[in-house]
């Protein structure tokens, strides 16, 4: 009896465990009454443990079809990237959020993602650059049960840089409360600071061409044409 429960307590498929309890109950009646099990009373326990193991091969059997065919469905998202006037570009450099390499097709460019390699949210970024025009752009896509997406990504302006650097006399000393802008954007400017120092929105992307306009009372205004980015400008300054 003991060696029952103990078998008992191990399934956890009811379907196995309700075939285990008929089998138990059947050998128990089948021993009490003829102090033996017969034939067929054998063949009766083994019919019906094999009826409650089924179920619980089948699930099995199927839960592991579903992750093999869950590897193996792949995504094929297509990405058209449109310039700032809405026409296609396809000399643009094209990557994704996630570890997937773009081939390029008739069109634009596509992503084949396999379902065990996308996000665990699904969610998925594609991003666009034209580096020598200082274009850029992204898109996000959720992938879920269409397998051959299309998204398109719009290429604007990349004017997320900055620029910085120091205002300086000719001896190389600092000069602060002088005027700093890009020129174009005349309402940003600022004053430097005791060492000379300034930081600026560019307009403009990392290592492009922005035009720094300096001016203060007493000193000839000065223009310098420096690369937006980290590479600080030095301005000379010097007195009238």
């Amino acid at each position: 009896m003991a060696r029952l429960i103990e078998i008992a307590a191990g399934i956890s498929n009811q379907w196995s465990l309700a075939a285990f309890v008929v089998a138990a109950i059947i050998f128990l009646v089948l021993r009490i009454q003829t102090r033996k099990v017969s034939s067929i009373g054998w063949i009766a326990i083994v019919a019906l443990v094999i009826v409650g193991i089924i179920p619980t091969l089948a699930s099995t059997y199927l839960e592991k079809t579903r992750i093999v065919d869950r590897n193996r469905a792949i995504y094929h998202l297509r990405t058209i990237v449109l310039g700032p006037t809405a026409t296609p570009v396809e000399d643009a450099k094209v990557w994704a959020s996630a570890s997937s390499e773009p081939k390029k097709i008739a069109g634009g460019w596509q992503f084949d993602i396999p379902e065990g390699s996308k996000p665990q949210d699904g969610k998925l970024t594609i991003y666009a650059s034209v580096e020598s025009a200082f274009l850029t752009g992204k898109s996000e896509v959720q992938l879920g049960e269409d397998r051959n997406p299309t998204i398109s990504i719009r290429l604007r302006a990349d004017t997320s840089a900055s620029v910085r650097g120091i205002i300086i006399d000719a001896a190389g000393n600092g000069i602060s409360g002088a005027r700093v802008m890009v020129v174009g954007y005349d309402s940003e400017a600022v004053f430097t600071g005791t060492e000379g120092s300034f930081s600026l929105p560019a307009h403009a992307a990392n290592r492009q061409i922005v035009r720094v306009h300096a001016q203060k009372t007493g000193y000839t205004a000065a223009n310098e044409d420096c690369l937006a980015g980290d590479s600080p400008v030095t301005l000379v300054m010097t007195k009238r």
